[in-house]
């Protein structure tokens, strides 16, 4: 797929949290491209308050049937507060990459969202009624994350609790000026809020909108096109490799 340096001389901006873009570095320059890293999201621990009740909630595990996993940061944060899961719970994932943070934890994955995103796994047999009513489910996640997921479970009959380890903030560091968006051939985003983020960190957002922009979904799509971006390139999801592949597709046609 990126054997044939589609992306030869060009730059391409990576906006996932610091310690999520190398796996993404490592594609762009195995394709023959440069990248520079922009996080526009900080991962930090939940408030104090909030981390009481995570510790009262450890006592409380064994009540709940489920456990669904949002994200990689998502399994490695809530390790620092749930060294360990009942055995009875069916671990569910939203995809491969958190499936592999959860198998590196040596927890076993009973069902992962097929697509990636939430639509498909709420598409999964095992989340349908009857068979997901009175089931008492455990999502964990970032603070302030999608309501789609437990919204749909709580309407199907299920009892459903966030479990929130961590929260995303907007960094502190200065925006990229007029000559660093000029070396720019693409962005990459991975989220509504890191795209919203990426605007609010600009001094002048106008500067990035004729830079193609590749978006995990088409709820991004709609986003980047509210916000000017006139080249949006639709990945198949928000893996790095969907990104790459995106990429890749993109400048082979528009070298």
């Amino acid at each position: 797929m990126i054997a044939d340096y589609a992306l030869t001389d060009k730059t391409v901006l990576i906006t996932r949290p610091k310690g999520r873009e190398g796996n993404l570095r490592r594609l762009i320059e195995k394709s023959g491209g440069k990248a520079i890293h922009y996080p526009v999201i900080n991962i930090q621990p939940p408030p104090e308050l909030d981390i009481q009740q995570l510790v009262l909630l450890r006592e409380q595990l064994h009540s709940f049937t489920m456990a669904i996993f949002i994200s990689p940061t998502a399994v490695e944060q809530s390790r620092i507060y749930f060294p360990a899961l009942p055995e009875h719970f069916t671990i569910v994932s939203i995809g491969n990459k958190t499936t592999e943070a959860l198998e590196q934890q040596n927890i076993h994955v009973d069902v992962e969202a097929p697509d990636k995103n939430t639509e498909s796994l709420l598409n999964d047999p095992v989340f349908q009624m009857p068979k997901i009513e009175g089931r008492r489910i455990l999502i964990f996640r970032g603070s302030g994350g999608r309501a789609l997921l437990g919204d749909s479970l709580i309407r199907r009959g299920a009892q459903v609790r966030y479990v929130e380890t961590y929260q995303r903030e907007l960094p502190p560091h200065p925006p990229l000026d007029e000559h660093q968006v000029s070396e720019l051939d693409a962005i990459t985003i991975s989220s509504n809020e890191g795209l919203d983020n990426l605007i609010t960190l600009m001094e002048d957002p106008s500067l990035l909108i004729d830079i193609p922009l590749v978006v995990p979904s088409t709820r991004a799509y709609t986003l980047a096109r509210q916000h000017g971006f006139r080249t949006i390139i639709t990945a198949e999801n928000a893996t790095d490799e969907a990104a790459i592949s995106a990429l890749t597709d993109y400048f082979r046609v528009n070298k």
